[in-house]
């Protein structure tokens, strides 16, 4: 697994990708920790959002830490790397939609790449925070958007930005307004029919043009038994499989735990897996397996995770086993589906997108 050293440290990214240039950290995360020398910490209770592979979580010295994580991934990365730098904090692991154990003082946050979800974790901070709270967020300074400001002031009186360091700033705020409680949920129409998403939750406005295409190529489901929408999102690649055959064993999966609670609004009937990998699934075992992967992780591209994830999905698929793949045309999927499939079809195409249909032989 690449591993990377830092201060002594030693940080993974976790699952490994085979991208060696990608960091475990970036000069936003260092940024906060390097304000953090100027806190005293010893007697609060913090809170951590966004910390993908637990850089900031294995430094943070404080009375308690507790870490906001949504990515089962993330919250696999953050445990190894505390383990593998003996780090004996006491550590909190809680979801977006549970309480902290204890009112916070202070909340660091990696900004992510989805303002949704930037505005979820201040929400979810000034619920279980303690009074005279703040929040130090961390961010690159090439993604820097106006809103990033708009919607820390909709949050706190006070809203300050710091100047550059290492191409990193970081936005401070402080002063809480008393807000009501609310669920951050989009609805979208999608054929008159409204389609439910948590904030945070991938393509929050539309369907996207590369899901609607795939599904456009599945038409019928009758002899798939056993189905599974990999990278389920709000659940629409799901609901469009139980229309084509309501009789299914469906099997959502995504790893990130808001988008599950999404699909989970949208659909009934399913089993629900909020997982970044198919241990836990048999081999041999699906009909049918369709998805849309993502590439992204935050503001990178990493194709090791769909790469990954084919591979999973192969074996678990029956012999004469179904695989749905939609993908942007800058990626170069056949050549990985290649390896695994000997049984390759382009459903369909355009410009942008490429749907392919695999079967296992």
């Amino acid at each position: 697994m690449h591993m990377q050293k830092k201060d002594g440290l030693k940080i993974k990214r976790y699952p490994a990708s085979n991208n060696r240039s990608l960091q475990a950290w970036s000069a936003a995360d260092e940024y906060i920790l390097r304000h953090i020398k100027e806190l005293d910490l010893s007697e609060k209770h913090i809170l951590i959002y966004g910390d993908s592979f637990g850089y900031l979580a294995t430094q943070i010295k404080a009375k308690s830490i507790c870490i906001a994580v949504d990515g089962a991934a993330q919250k696999g990365a953050i445990i190894k790397n505390l383990e593998d730098n003996k780090v004996k904090s006491p550590v909190t692991f809680i979801t977006l939609t549970e309480e902290t154990p204890e009112k916070c003082a202070i909340a660091f946050i990696k900004i992510p790449k989805s303002l949704e979800q930037f505005e979820l974790f201040l929400h979810h901070f000034m619920h279980n925070a303690s009074q005279d709270s703040e929040i130090v967020c961390g961010f690159m300074t090439r993604h820097f958007s106006k809103q990033l400001v708009s919607i820390c002031e909709d949050y706190f009186e006070e809203v300050s930005q710091s100047l550059a360091w290492k191409k990193a700033r970081l936005l401070i705020c402080k002063k809480g307004k008393k807000l009501e409680k609310k669920t951050l949920i989009n609805t979208i129409s999608f054929n008159n029919e409204p389609i439910s998403q948590h904030y945070g939750v991938f393509s929050s406005n539309s369907i996207d043009a590369a899901t609607q295409l795939l599904m456009a190529q599945i038409k019928t489901v009758e002899d798939e038994t056993k189905v599974m929408d990999l990278g389920c999102g709000n659940g629409i690649i799901g609901l469009h499989l139980m229309k084509l055959n309501d009789t299914i064993d469906l099997h959502l999966v995504d790893d990130s735990f808001m988008a599950v609670e999404s699909a989970k609004l949208n659909i009934q009937n399913a089993t629900f897996h909020h997982a970044y990998n198919l241990d836990s699934f048999s081999d041999n075992s699906f009909d049918l397996i369709v998805t849309n992967p993502p590439f992204h992780v935050g503001h990178e591209i990493d194709i090791s995770v769909p790469i990954r994830l084919f591979k999973e999905a192969h074996d678990k698929l029956k012999v004469g086993g179904l695989f749905y793949v939609v993908a942007n045309n800058h990626l170069n999927y056949k050549t990985h589906l290649s390896k695994l499939f000997k049984e390759i079809e382009v459903a369909e195409d355009n410009e942008k997108f490429t749907t392919y249909k695999c079967c296992k032989t």
